[in-house]
């Protein structure tokens, strides 16, 4: 099951199961796919989202983030953010709590929101990405460190414990890899080295050390060499 192909199920809302039959198709026409289809949905309900849209302009936003906590949908929220006038979004979005933010991120269309998200306290995208970790959500932990900026995404992803590093890897879209790669410290390299020998998960951080840049390899093989035999040879043999 590839990472797009679990992407286009959530889109879908639909078990990754029943997609077994897109098996084979390139990840790129995965992607391309699943746009449109967040393009239709998002379309479909467009007219209705930009009333509320509008209504929630005029409602100051402390008002609007009580309003949106005692409300607590999680769905309804994440559809309205795609409308939203970015600057009002985020005052809104600040004023709730991160718990709750963590549940919208679940349901948002990174690529519609990622004006929004850009735009928040680097604290507050950190906070929200742990509490994703300890939900265990690891493709929606992928795609919201794909659309942050690099001072950003390098703050979450010192934050965040290794193994939601390595887990979250093979989610991460292609086009976002190399960049995310390239911002995770030679020290949480290693970390990521030796949960991936503790819990097996070669296969799930192969993603990650394939993207690393040369440079980035060479300091990774020197953190290595400092871990336990046990762990050093299979660890530094993945980094060759």
């Amino acid at each position: 099951m590839t990472a797009q192909q679990r992407k286009l199920a959530r889109t879908l809302h639909t078990a990754p199961a029943e997609l077994d039959f897109l098996a084979g198709v390139p990840e790129a026409d995965l992607l391309a796919f699943r746009r449109q289809v967040a393009d239709y949905l998002f379309e479909s309900h467009a007219q209705g989202l930009h009333r509320i849209a509008a209504a929630t302009k005029i409602v100051p936003a402390a008002l609007a983030a009580k309003l949106v906590g005692k409300v607590r949908n999680p769905v309804l929220a994440a559809k309205v953010a795609g409308v939203l006038d970015p600057g009002h979004a985020v005052d809104v979005a600040k004023r709730l709590p991160a718990d709750f933010l963590a549940e919208v991120a679940a349901h948002l269309d990174t690529a519609r929101s990622e004006r929004i998200i850009g735009k928040l306290p680097v604290s507050l995208i950190t906070d929200v990405a742990v509490r994703i970790t300890r939900r265990g959500d690891w493709l929606t932990l992928a795609e919201l460190v794909s659309v942050v900026p690099d001072d950003a995404a390098k703050r979450t992803l010192e934050a965040l414990d290794p193994e939601a590093l390595v887990r979250s890897g093979p989610l991460v879209d292609e086009t976002e890899h190399e960049r995310l790669v390239a911002l995770i410290s030679p020290a949480k390299i290693a970390e990521m080295l030796r949960v991936t020998a503790e819990l097996d998960l070669w296969d799930e951080l192969r993603p990650t050390t394939a993207a690393l840049p040369e440079s980035g390899k060479a300091a990774a093989r020197t953190a290595a060499e400092q871990l336990p035999p046990a762990i050093r040879d299979k660890a530094l043999s993945e980094l060759t």
